[in-house]
């Protein structure tokens, strides 16, 4: 896994940012609580896949550095609402956090083929669990499927997807995501499966 310092500069080359800007942003974010206390040197802490999360989403969103903590505060704590599996055209199962529901689904997502991969129900430990475990499962067909992750204003609300031959998975997060409405203006960002990979190798290994 990375250090704080080959996280900043990671990223800092990703979304080519100066170092020095994505440094504040991650100091901000550390002082919030949002990131592992870093360290330097020796000392230095390996950061978490949540870590790697919390610090690319106000990059991606382009916040501001004094708005990015609430924001990603917000974004981290959206609840996991509901989620379905389509393959070959035909639902599989769907689910809604709705009493037995949230059950349901959990136990259905962690069938997935990835050993130690323990998801979660909150959208920022979601995420950075699966950059952690999600890309490692023996299962080729499985672990080399696309993944997006797509943020909208829209509520807020978050939706992550899965395509592979097991069948195409999305889950949708934040309370919005239970019946959403068309807005009169929306803000999407999404996270390609490139750069999820990027982050993931990030997670893992450390700088790429």
């Amino acid at each position: 896994m990375a250090t704080k310092g080959e996280m900043v500069r990671a990223l800092a080359q990703r979304f080519d940012l100066n170092p020095n800007k994505v440094d504040a942003m991650a100091r901000e974010m550390g002082r919030a609580g949002l990131l592992t206390p870093g360290g330097r040197g020796r000392a230095a802490t390996d950061m978490q896949g949540a870590d790697v999360i919390h610090l690319t989403l106000p990059l991606a969103l382009g916040l501001e550095t004094k708005d990015a903590p609430e924001a990603v505060r917000e974004l981290s704590q959206l609840q996991l609402v509901r989620g379905n599996l389509f393959l070959d055209g035909h639902i599989q199962w769907e689910a809604n956090c709705d009493g037995e529901g949230g059950s349901k689904l959990l136990d259905a997502l962690n069938r997935l083929p990835v050993a130690g991969l323990e998801l979660h129900r909150t959208f920022g430990a979601f995420c950075g669990h699966w950059l952690e475990e999600g890309f490692s499962g023996a299962d080729e067909g499985f672990s080399s499927a696309p993944v997006s992750v797509e943020v909208s204003s829209n509520g807020p609300h978050a939706v992550f997807s899965h395509r592979s031959d097991k069948g195409s998975l999305k889950l949708w997060f934040g309370d919005a995501a239970r019946e959403l409405r068309t807005p009169e203006w929306e803000r999407r960002t999404i996270l390609s499966d490139k750069l999820f990979r990027r982050l993931s190798q990030l997670a893992r290994s450390g700088a790429s």
